[in-house]
């Protein structure tokens, strides 16, 4: 378990439908492969502390995580996020879990546009799933440290929310009950951040002004999603012209 502290680039192109709800996969950065613990017998996938930006960094882990991604294609509609996770269970046996602890009352999921370089970057998406509202798949494998089982989240994504060609990050962090209560972490990616579109980012609220400013996380931590989408109405005309265009040029 890691607080922020192995290669592959973060898609981007859109590909084939997913199984798990409407739209194409537009970015994805998939959870590392487990390994195995000999020292409890399970395979395990490393994750990391992220709190929602409601926070303020007030939460007892008092910090944030967020990966980027490119937009390359035209302009895409949002339609749905996975999200790979586990969580604490203070006071309670982590491996008998079914589900994230009971103090995770929803997650937030935000988007930021990356542009320039002051750490604050403007908010193009901001969701608040209740727990509720999101599948829970158990995976079979377990984070180190605290061995909470791990969880692949399935969410729908509201609002019609568009994004255009660019350069982005996306945060999930858990809304808590208690605040110093059991918290929410996001399971490792695969992208380690040796490439610029595989960088990730974190906040953190050891100083409270400090909180919304982000800066690139250096030791390889990432979070493991997959983002999905249809292309916007204005997109499809796009592409349409340009397939007509492209069909007069071989005539």
């Amino acid at each position: 378990m890691r607080f922020l502290a192995a290669s592959a680039v973060i898609s981007i192109v859109a590909s084939t439908a997913s199984a798990e709800s409407g739209g194409s996969v537009l970015a994805q950065n998939l959870p590392v492969t487990p390994t195995f613990d000999p020292s409890s017998g399970r395979f395990v996938q490393d994750a990391t502390f992220s709190d929602s930006l409601q926070s303020q960094g007030n939460y007892f882990y008092s910090q944030a995580l967020a990966q980027r991604f490119d937009v390359a294609a035209p302009s895409w509609t949002l339609t749905s996020l996975s999200a790979w996770a586990a969580s604490e269970y203070i006071g309670q046996n982590p491996p008998s879990q079914t589900a994230l602890s009971s103090n995770i009352s929803a997650l937030q999921v935000q988007i930021m546009r990356l542009e320039g370089s002051t750490g604050q970057y403007p908010t193009v998406a901001n969701w608040f799933i209740p727990i509720a509202d999101i599948l829970q798949v158990q995976q079979q494998t377990f984070t180190p440290g605290i061995y909470s089982p791990v969880f692949r989240l399935d969410m729908a994504l509201a609002n019609n929310v568009t994004l255009s060609t660019g350069s982005y990050i996306l945060t999930i962090g858990g809304v808590l009950a208690d605040p110093e209560g059991s918290a929410f972490a996001w399971v490792d990616g695969q992208a380690d951040g040796s490439q610029l579109n595989t960088q990730a980012f974190f906040t953190t609220g050891d100083v409270s002004s400090d909180w919304g400013f982000w800066a690139p996380v250096t030791d390889g931590t990432s979070g493991a999603f997959e983002l999905r989408g249809v292309p916007a109405p204005g997109a499809l005309v796009a592409l349409a012209v340009a397939g007509v265009a492209r069909r007069r040029r071989r005539d």
